[in-house]
């Protein structure tokens, strides 16, 4: 008899514990309220990549979908650069230039909710911009652009909508609830770096307008979150001045990255949606507290493609392809295996020398009608802003080098291709750096050698160059043009002369690859 008293008890202590134990979880989880963000970076194509395997606008609304059934309380962010570079903003389409429109329709598809501007959308002119903004149905952040007008009046970009400027707010704050009806308000801030500076453009110093915001934001908020393009040394002090910002959703570097500073969680997903990071922050309405849980997902095959996104892709792709054509290009023709990703990113192709220079520079040399010295280009021609690697094909060579041009051969005296070169030196860190084949500079002594020989600046010498550069039009290579008394000679070849792969870098690259 005692020993069934004594299991009673057992039970009853058990079974009561349990329902405590239930209660407190079924509360615990009452008083949370969660937010989900999708966070992209830096996507400059609307299609998958690499014959399709990764990548592609489709395959995000997929995932957005997915993740608002698990949660309502869900906002899909692209934390800059989207606007440029893309192969097909260089086409026209019905008469008119495409730059970015095909992104902001499949943007508008996907929805969008919020948006942060990259260095890259002022690449296009003040009013190509502001169609590209008028025509998004997303909203757009910004804390520290804004629009330089003439007479040097500062305005906030804006939306126009019906003949009124709605602008940009430098703030915003969301509310959000659970399923108990409990609410949490979230404040946001966006912050981009000025490079690719352009006269209509004012930018704020980010650190200082990030500070200013977070203070506002703070005090009428449960908790910060904010969307920079800046390079992840910047975002890692920008964490470090405010620790109270619980997640920064970055861009600008191209390779996915997490990092926990103090409390504050930097992440940034890879360029063109080949991943995409899942952000969770659970606040517990009692506590006070935020925390932070991040996912980083491949979006690749194993997603399936939104089929109504998918249609607008197949749009602007049909629209590429008849482009392509035109100019005796087929897309889905493989070049090439690469094995070693070659470095297009703007960062490493304006500040040194990269596989993927001397790559192009390799392909001008081998292009030529007779041997050169040396072949020299401007980093500048290569916008794909992106590293490439296994199956290469003619749509990838169209994406490094967008613009195209043809290669030139110029006799030259020795003394004005090293001002060339010195030049080259001077503009790292823009479109004017150089990358070259069969030249070697000794930084210590300042000694240029071509084709293996100290350059002599009496020598007559005979070099692959963009005909782009030899017209001056290059930055700060002005004196460069024909009617530079060093220039002896230009050797072009006949446009007309379609088998000429001169008449188109791009098919020079493509025929070396070929050939290799």
């Amino acid at each position: 008899m005692k020993k069934l008293l004594f299991l009673g008890c057992v039970l009853t202590v058990f079974f009561s514990s349990c329902k405590t134990s239930q209660t407190a979880n079924n509360q615990s989880t009452e008083n949370k309220v969660e937010v989900t963000f999708l966070h992209v970076n830096d996507v400059y194509e609307i299609s998958p990549l690499e014959g399709g395997k990764v990548g592609g606008m489709a395959r995000i609304a997929t995932l957005r979908k997915e993740l608002i059934q698990k949660n309502p309380n869900t906002l899909t962010i692209l934390a800059g650069d989207f606007l440029n570079p893309a192969l097909i903003s260089t086409f026209k389409h019905e008469g008119k230039s495409i730059k970015g429109k095909q992104m902001i329709e499949a943007m508008n598809a996907v929805g969008f909710d919020w948006v942060g501007l990259g260095n890259h959308e002022f690449d296009l002119d003040e009013a190509d911009l502001q169609k590209r903004i008028d025509e998004s149905k997303f909203n757009w952040l910004s804390s520290n652009a804004f629009q330089h007008k003439k007479g040097g009046d500062i305005e906030p970009f804006g939306k126009i909508v019906n003949g009124v400027k709605v602008p940009f707010p430098k703030t915003t704050i969301l509310t959000f609830t659970n399923p108990q009806g409990q609410t949490v308000k979230m404040g946001m801030f966006s912050v981009v770096l000025p490079s690719n500076k352009k006269d209509y453009v004012y930018y704020s110093d980010f650190f200082e307008a990030a500070v200013k915001t977070y203070d506002i934001l703070k005090t009428e908020c449960d908790f910060v979150v904010g969307i920079t393009h800046l390079n992840k040394a910047d975002d890692a002090k920008l964490a470090e001045m405010l620790p109270g910002v619980k997640l920064l959703m970055g861009g600008h570097d191209h390779d996915n990255m997490i990092e926990r500073v103090g409390t504050s969680t930097i992440a940034k997903a890879d360029a063109n949606a080949k991943t995409a990071y899942v952000h969770t922050i659970s606040f517990d309405t009692k506590t006070r507290i935020a925390d932070v849980q991040s996912q980083l997902r491949k979006i690749d095959e194993s997603i399936a493609q939104d089929s109504a996104v998918a249609v607008v892709v197949k749009k602007w792709d049909d629209i590429m392809d008849v482009a392509l054509q035109k100019l005796g290009m087929d897309r889905n023709d493989v070049v090439s295996q690469i094995t070693q990703p070659l470095d297009g990113r703007e960062t490493s192709m304006r500040n040194t020398h990269t596989n993927l220079g001397d790559l192009i520079a390799k392909a001008m040399t081998a292009s030529t009608s007779k041997p050169v010295d040396c072949s020299i280009f401007n980093s500048g021609s290569v916008r794909i802003d992106d590293q490439l690697s296994g199956r290469i094909t003619q749509l990838d060579i169209m994406r490094i080098l967008p613009f195209g041009g043809k290669i030139v051969e110029v006799s030259l005296k020795g003394r004005l291709l090293e001002k060339i070169l010195e030049t080259g030196i001077k503009n790292k860190g823009n479109g004017g750096f150089l990358q070259w084949d069969k030249i070697r500079h000794d930084e210590a002594k300042n000694e240029w050698f071509v084709n293996g020989k100290l350059l002599d600046v009496n020598q007559e010498y005979y070099i692959a160059i963009p005909k782009f550069m030899m017209e001056g039009k290059e930055t700060n290579f002005g004196y460069l043009t024909s009617q530079n008394p060093d220039v002896q000679k230009i050797t072009e070849s006949d446009e007309k002369e379609m088998s000429d792969v001169r008449n188109d870098v791009r098919k020079v690259l493509i025929a070396y690859l070929k050939g290799k």
